[in-house]
């Protein structure tokens, strides 16, 4: 069976549902605990992340990328807590634009990746439709990335945690519908 059709382990969607929440898990730790205890509890669940990824020895470039967020955040914690925190997200954005952009450079591209595994094989003109859209996600990944570095910088933490837990997500979703209107579209077309 294909690793994107396993079933989903308790603690696993238990991870998942931290890393979308995080923003918000950030706003409301901080009410309680100091900014190095907020940041002790990123770094233990890159650690976690990083254990369960090597035990179910998934894709080493998900540990890469792991492996390097975690270095990230620690190296920032003894600098400033805060943007520690805070740049847990811009850190993420980097590293998706990394690994789409390194798809690339080594093909093929994520995106051709997934829709060989939905389609089967593909024509040289959805071959070029998939890097195309690969191209978009990396620009996307920058974007989103730069804009959550200026809220870590310059914004105050309500507004970090406006843009990191809910517009950055919601941007996301008008990429993926944009695209799958898109994809219809030149489907449709391709037939006609």
């Amino acid at each position: 069976m294909p690793s994107w059709r396993r079933r989903a382990r308790p603690l696993d969607l238990l991870l998942v549902l931290i890393s979308i929440a995080y923003p918000f898990i950030v706003y409301f730790g901080l009410m309680k605990f100091s900014p190095l205890a907020v940041g002790l509890g990123l770094v233990t669940f890159l650690i976690l992340r990083l254990f369960l990824n090597r035990r179910r020895q998934s894709r080493k470039s998900e540990a890469w990328i792991y492996l390097i967020v975690l270095g990230a955040v620690v190296a920032l914690l003894a600098v400033n807590e805060m943007l520690a925190i805070k740049a847990y997200p811009v850190l993420i954005s980097l590293s998706f634009a990394a690994v789409f952009g390194y798809s690339l450079i080594y093909p093929p591209p994520i995106i051709e990746r997934f829709a060989r595994m939905m389609e089967g094989e593909l024509d040289a003109q959805a071959i070029r439709y998939t890097r195309h859209v690969t191209e978009a996600w990396v620009i996307f990944f920058i974007a989103n990335a730069s804009l959550s570095l200026w809220t870590a910088l310059y914004a105050d933490l309500a507004t970090w945690t406006l843009y990191n837990g809910f517009i950055s997500y919601l941007l996301i979703g008008l990429m993926f519908g944009g695209e799958y209107i898109l994809r219809r579209f030149v489907k449709r077309k391709k037939v006609s």
